[in-house]
């Protein structure tokens, strides 16, 4: 679009260019007459023949003022109205000596809208005063710019041609290095461990640009790696401290030598621990999802799999008295099977938590989408946390990590969970990848 307009603007700067020199040469012309003109009275006494061509047309008139004031114009109606006025006046006045040239009414007429440059002044020839005219047709001035314009059009045409092809092919292959790298940052995953792969380009810029995004994402993989090293490492390490203090916390609630008093606070130490425990083995569940440690996989029919999930939880449904509503199509999905018992657990669970007493679960399972719907009170907090890491409801007595979960296991097989809250119903659905 730029240089469009840049052309046009410069196609008719152009025009009014070369119509300004054309008009100019034709002012030369007119004036190499007047003084050709002008030498022959000074030099033999008497006007030049008149003449009266297609292009050109030169007349005198005599004239009652002694002197015409000078005129150059490009409009013939003007010359011709002139004309007419000066016969007019003449046509009073005596007949010009001998050997002077014919009035002006012996002008040949022309079109009015046929453009000409004409030259208007005063002559003085012994003790006459006329009136000259003098006019240059701009006919073939108008034809040559034409011719130009027309040859000027067809380079612009050209050009933008020429700049159409080389956007559309030659800079399209210049930037494919810049697009390659771009798509290489945005298909950049951090569980892949994958770096991006070098672009080789003779454009420094493209080179340099490349250069930066690997380095960068190279050093974000160092410092991640690093990052889930260390909570995997102190996840494990935590686990023996954590067994032995729960072991010792065991002895002592079956010590009957404890006195009552001493009942309510142990036992609130020892379910802390066992939430110390679950958190845990929570963390540790994330960091191998994120390493990829389960990378084996099995077709799984979900229908069973939520019939037996169903099964184990029936206790805490009953002692909620909550009521299952379940409508399950054959469905078979890729998935590692210790993660699927995870993946379904988690959301039954949840489902079960946050509910309200005698309130209803609604499970629904199609081909290739699987929803979960539980009653209860609008979220306390920003929906568009629910899966983030630590983010629990009001009434929760869980860890804050079961739905974190959830999103982890489904970004490692590309599969989509959402949440939306809709007649006082929760509902999780979770889109598996065809």
């Amino acid at each position: 679009m730029a240089s469009v307009l840049a052309l046009l603007l410069g196609g008719v700067g152009y025009f009014f260019a070369v119509r300004f020199v054309l008009v100019h040469e034709l002012d030369d012309a007119i004036r190499i007459e007047e003084e050709e003109i002008l030498d022959n009275v000074a030099r033999h006494g008497r006007l030049p023949k008149p003449a009266n061509y297609r292009d050109q047309q030169i007349a005198y008139v005599p004239a009652r003022q002694p002197e015409q004031p000078r005129f150059i114009n490009t409009t013939w109606a003007y010359l011709e109205s002139q004309l007419t006025n000066a016969i007019r006046v003449s046509d009073t006045t005596d007949e010009p000596e001998a050997g002077s040239p014919p009035r002006g009414r012996h002008a040949r007429k022309r079109d009015p809208d046929d453009p000409c440059r004409a030259l208007i002044f005063s002559v003085k020839v012994g003790n006459q005063y006329y009136t000259a005219y003098v006019s240059k047709s701009e006919e073939e001035t108008e034809d040559l710019l034409v011719v130009i314009m027309c040859l000027t059009a067809g380079m612009i045409l050209l050009m933008l041609g020429i700049l159409f092809l080389a956007n559309r092919l030659l800079l399209r292959r210049i930037w494919q290095p810049f697009y390659h790298t771009l798509e290489g940052i945005r298909a950049f995953n951090l569980s892949s461990r994958q770096l991006l792969p070098a672009e080789s380009t003779d454009i420094d810029e493209f080179r340099r640009l490349d250069d930066a995004a690997r380095q960068m994402t190279g050093q974000i993989s160092r410092d991640y790696e690093m990052l889930k090293n260390f909570t995997e490492n102190a996840s494990h390490e935590m686990q023996t401290p954590l067994a032995i203090i729960n072991s010792k916390l065991d002895l002592l609630i079956q010590d009957t030598r404890m006195r009552e008093e001493h009942h309510q606070p142990v036992q609130a130490m020892y379910d802390a621990i066992g939430r110390l425990r679950q958190l845990n083995s929570s963390l540790l569940l994330l960091t191998k999802i994120e390493n990829n440690q389960f990378a084996q996989t099995e077709s799984l029919d979900l229908a069973l799999l939520i019939e037996q999930k169903l099964a184990q939880l029936e206790d805490p449904l009953k002692a909620r008295q909550l009521e299952v509503h379940r409508e399950l199509i054959g469905a078979r999905v890729a998935i590692n099977s210790y993660l699927a018992d995870i993946l379904l657990n988690n959301l039954l669970i949840n489902a079960i938590r946050h509910n309200k007493p005698a309130g209803q679960v609604d499970i629904r399972l199609e081909e290739h989408r699987l929803r979960i719907s539980n009653s209860g009170p609008a979220p306390s907090f920003d929906p568009k946390t629910i899966f983030d890491r630590f983010v629990k409801g009001s009434n929760s007595g869980g860890t804050g990590l079961g739905l974190a979960i959830v999103r982890q296991i489904c970004d490692n097989y590309n599969f989509s969970v959402g949440y939306s809250y809709s007649g006082e119903m929760h509902t999780i659905e979770v889109v598996f990848s065809s």
